[in-house]
């Protein structure tokens, strides 16, 4: 039986050759190769890293706005332009780690056609800097780890159901996880349900709210971001992402709702504030994972959380969102 297409969908705008590991990691796998098609959609990348992705069989799109995300932005874009059976979101930062890593992302989905998507682990490099190993366990942007499913994973509060060679999750409709990026796959097929890619927790939002609501973790489907070389860039990533969301993002159509409980809500921003709150669970992993790496954590969290604040209250959307206001 022919394997199914499979759509790599990498929006970038490449300064550097980072995106070479993630091709490599692609075209490494054992999988059929005439099944697998990569499409770029840049934003002004490097001439010369365009023609080195060309080699591995990349198909090239303009992105004349560079933005990764938003209505007929870089996923979006190359979401509609793929002809795969599963999309997969690859940011060009990404690996994938070992060559069955496809096999083991479809499967559940082959087996299982009430399964929305196949979600792969964040890998930790043992020897990565320690801002990027952190953010390795609880995903891009600390602030959001009340909601994030590679935090709330890392924190043990995620109900799974163990399938054998995967865990399946169910979405709570009304409350779903930031998710869907970062090797995230699904059916190609539910995009022509739930309408554009605008955000990822915005689709993610909106096949929840179509009632689309399993989902699959490869047990061992893993992927290593390769997020930032230090704090520095941390900061500036946290910055320049905020500060887009707030300008650019929050206009989209809303169906994520990064608030249900305002009451639970303020009490969170109130401690990640206070640093001292989150100091415990900082010891805590830091022993069971035995990684110094989450030490940082009370201290990002006070960051990104205080850049958000920052950003809120420059934002008229971005105050009614919070507070509610009409």
């Amino acid at each position: 039986m022919e394997k199914p297409l499979i759509s790599f969908v990498t929006p970038m705008k490449e300064k550097d050759y980072r995106v070479v590991g993630l091709l490599k990691s692609i075209r490494s796998q054992n999988y059929p190769q005439d099944r697998i098609e990569i499409l770029i959609i840049d934003g002004g990348s490097k001439p010369e890293v365009l023609e080195v992705c060309k080699k591995y069989g990349a198909k090239i799109y303009f992105n004349e706005k560079g933005l990764a995300e938003g209505r007929g932005m870089g996923k979006d874009q190359g979401i509609w332009k793929a002809k795969g059976k599963y999309i997969v979101i690859a940011e060009s930062d990404i690996e994938l780690i070992g060559n069955e890593w496809i096999n083991n992302m479809i499967t559940p989905l082959e087996e299982n056609p009430n399964l929305f998507g196949s979600v792969p682990r964040l890998y930790v490099k043992k020897n990565d800097n320690i801002v990027n190993r952190y953010l390795s366990y609880v995903g891009v942007d600390p602030f959001a780890i009340y909601r994030a499913l590679d935090a709330q994973l890392s924190l043990g509060l995620v109900k799974t159901e163990d399938m054998g060679s995967y865990y399946k999750v169910s979405l709570d409709p009304d409350n779903p996880y930031c998710m869907g990026s970062n090797g995230f796959c699904f059916r190609k097929s539910l995009i022509k349900i739930v309408g554009d890619y605008n955000q990822d927790v915005e689709f993610i939002a909106r096949l929840a709210k179509h009632n689309f609501l399993e989902f699959a973790i490869p047990k061992e489907a893993k992927i290593f971001h390769k997020n930032v070389k230090g704090f520095i860039e941390f900061l500036r990533k946290r910055i320049k992402w905020t500060k887009d969301y707030s300008k650019i993002y929050i206009h989209e159509k809303k169906n994520f709702k990064w608030i249900t409980r305002r009451d639970k809500f303020f009490i969170y921003v109130a401690k990640n504030l206070l640093v001292f709150p989150n100091i415990p669970v900082a010891v805590e992993k830091m022993l069971y994972y035995r990684d110094i790496c989450w030490i940082l954590h009370p201290f990002l969290l006070f960051i990104s959380t205080f850049i958000n604040v920052f950003f809120t209250l420059q934002s008229k959307e971005m105050i009614r969102e919070v507070f509610g206001r009409k």
